[in-house]
C-alpha cells in the first residue's frame, strides 16, 4: 500500500506489550462538528495532570485535510481504499462513517496506553462511542458529550471551517441526530467559554481517577 499507510502502521504498531494486569480505561469525547472537542483536546494536553496520566489517540480519516492541520498529528489521513485496507487487516478499535468519509481509531493505542499505565482518551462520532461502550466493560468507559451553546452558534462555528453551504448544512443535520445521544454519555458540556468547558472536562478526569 501507499506511504501513508506504511506511516500509521510504523507511527501506531511499534509497541511492546508488558502484561501488568492492569488495563487502562477509556475516555470518550463526543459530540457535533463545531462543538469545540479538538480545541478543547488540545489545550488539555498542555496540563501536567494530563501528560503524565493519559494518552491521546490519533484518529485515522479519509476526509480531506482541513488548514492548520498536520499529518499526524491531528489525524492521519488515507484514501479510502487505504483505510478499507487497515480496517480488513483488524488494524481499529472501532471505525465508523460519518457523513461521506470514514473514521477509524488505531488498535494499538490502546496496547501503548497499558504499557506506559496510562488512560486513553478517544476524540470520536457518537456511533464509536456506543460501539465501544457495548465492547467493554461498564467500569472501563467514561463517557463526556461536548455541544455548543445552540444551533445558530453551531452553524456559526461550522461556518469558520470554509466548507460550502451544503457541507455545514448536512453537519448541522447530523449534529440534531447526535444530540440524541447526549442522555447516554456519563457527562453533559456544553461549551460556551473554552476556559469553563477545560475546566470542567480536567474536573472529570481527576474525579474519574480519584485525584484531587
Amino acid at each position: 500500500m501507499g506511504s501513508k499507510v506504511a506511516t500509521c502502521r510504523e507511527k501506531t504498531a511499534k509497541i511492546k506489550i508488558k502484561t501488568k494486569g492492569i488495563y487502562p480505561r477509556i475516555f470518550i469525547l463526543s459530540g457535533p462538528g463545531g462543538a469545540g472537542k479538538t480545541t478543547l483536546l488540545n489545550r488539555l494536553f498542555h496540563k501536567k495532570f494530563v501528560q503524565d496520566n493519559f494518552l491521546r489517540t490519533v484518529s485515522v480519516t479519509t476526509r480531506a485535510m482541513r488548514k492548520g492541520e498536520n499529518e499526524a498529528k491531528d489525524y492521519f489521513f488515507l484514501k479510502q481504499e487505504e483505510f478499507l485496507w487497515l480496517e480488513k487487516k483488524g488494524f481499529f478499535l472501532e471505525t465508523q462513517k460519518v457523513l461521506s468519509d470514514f473514521y477509524g481509531t488505531p488498535a494499538p493505542f490502546l496496547k501503548e496506553a497499558k504499557r506506559m499505565n496510562k488512560d486513553l482518551i478517544l476524540c470520536i462520532d457518537v456511533k464509536g462511542g456506543e460501539y465501544l461502550k457495548n465492547k467493554f466493560k461498564k467500569n472501563r468507559i467514561i463517557s463526556v458529550f461536548i455541544t455548543a451553546p445552540n444551533e445558530k452558534e453551531l452553524y456559526s462555528r461550522l461556518k469558520k471551517r470554509k466548507e460550502a453551504k451544503p457541507q455545514i448544512e448536512e453537519r448541522v443535520k447530523l449534529a440534531k441526530k447526535e444530540l440524541q445521544f447526549s442522555k447516554y454519555y456519563d457527562y453533559l458540556i456544553v461549551n460556551k467559554r473554552i476556559k469553563e468547558s477545560l475546566g470542567r472536562l480536567e474536573e472529570i478526569l481527576k474525579k474519574e481517577r480519584g485525584d484531587k
